[in-house]
């Protein structure tokens, strides 16, 4: 028996959370909105920000998980 292929929706801007990558890459790479936000989670005021690397692998070990960092500023 064959089974319908799940259709993915597309999401409206009222439906996205900042978890979605295309929500968060726009966040990130403006300036301003990405101060607003950090100031925001952080609770604290931020005067600058500088983009110092996007995608930042780190790897610990040979064996260990690595970790990813969208942004690094």
């Amino acid at each position: 028996m064959r089974t319908k292929p799940i259709m993915k929706k597309n999401k409206t801007w009222e439906e996205l959370q900042i978890k979605n990558d295309f929500l968060f890459d726009k966040v990130m790479h403006d300036k301003g909105i990405c101060i607003v936000l950090l100031e925001r989670l952080l609770k604290i005021k931020i005067k600058d920000i500088e983009y110092l690397e996007e995608q930042k692998a780190i790897n610990i070990a040979k064996d260990a998980k690595s970790i990813q960092l969208n942004v690094y500023v």
